[in-house]
């Protein structure tokens, strides 16, 4: 009679070292295209979409990714970790990337509020060489206990300009990146 238990014992622990080099192999390219983009909000971003289409990426993936590649949540950019809090699963579809979150978030980003539905999603594109995250839905800007829904973020290295939406008013704030 010849019994398995062994090689089933050995699945575990050849999975885990799968998951391990994944996960590893995706930190090292995390870190490649951060470290070559211009600022590191660009490269997050640019991350998200070099991604295969239409595949998840799961919360704890993009957690770990950011700590390995800025050192620690300290050392985590003010506004990409405030996208990047509570995440499920990011997923791309084309040139648009869709947040799913644990829950409703709001994170706080020097004087100003962060917050977040549970599905986000946004368009990458350029304009004027310029990276731009455009019709955004599901993320919010609060300021003065102002809420506004923000429509746009246009990336020019080292400044961040982010657009909210007042219907026919698109006020526009500066930030450093």
């Amino acid at each position: 009679m010849s019994c398995d238990c062994c090689a089933r014992e050995k699945l575990p622990e050849q999975l885990l070292q799968k998951l391990s080099d994944v996960e590893q192999e995706l930190n090292n390219t995390a870190k490649r295209i951060v470290k070559a983009a211009s600022d590191p909000f660009s490269g997050v971003i640019r991350f998200l979409e070099d991604r295969p289409e239409n595949t998840s990426l799961h919360g704890y993936f993009v957690d770990r990714a950011l700590i390995e590649t800025f050192g620690s949540r300290d050392q985590v950019p003010g506004l990409i970790r405030a996208l990047a809090s509570h995440v499920r699963e990011v997923i791309r579809q084309s040139n648009v990337i869709s947040i799913v979150n644990e829950h409703p978030t709001a994170e706080r980003w020097g004087q100003y509020v962060i917050k977040q539905k549970e599905q986000m999603r946004f368009e990458i594109g350029m304009d004027k060489g310029f990276l731009v995250l455009k019709n955004i839905k599901g993320l919010f800007g609060i300021e003065h206990g102002v809420e506004l829904p923000l429509e746009c973020i246009t990336v020019k290295p080292p400044k961040l300009v982010v657009t909210a939406n007042m219907g026919l008013l698109k006020p526009q704030k500066i930030f450093d990146i």
